[in-house]
């Protein structure tokens, strides 16, 4: 996953929080009495940010890894054709 995607998921989860925040604060009134979904609700998007950004941080590892295995195989074929 490239960086651009990366920031651009993150930007999107950020964004959503915002809006979900606003949201939740201009109708607090009306919302009270749901108060026990309201909590559901935010817990569940809790633990689904979560594991989105665990993937985030797993697939980032993976590019990392594949861009280090590209790097040394470019070395080693850079020192090869020195020798």
């Amino acid at each position: 996953m490239s960086n651009s995607k990366t920031m651009t998921y993150w930007l999107a989860g950020l964004a959503s929080g915002v809006l979900a925040g606003y949201f939740i604060y201009q109708n607090r009134e009306k919302l009270g009495p749901q108060k026990d979904k309201l909590i559901k609700l935010v817990g569940e998007l809790q633990k689904t940010s979560e594991e989105i950004g665990k993937k985030l941080k797993a697939a980032g590892l993976e590019s990392l890894e594949k861009g280090l295995e590209k790097g040394k195989a470019l070395a080693k074929t850079a020192s090869d054709n020195v020798n």
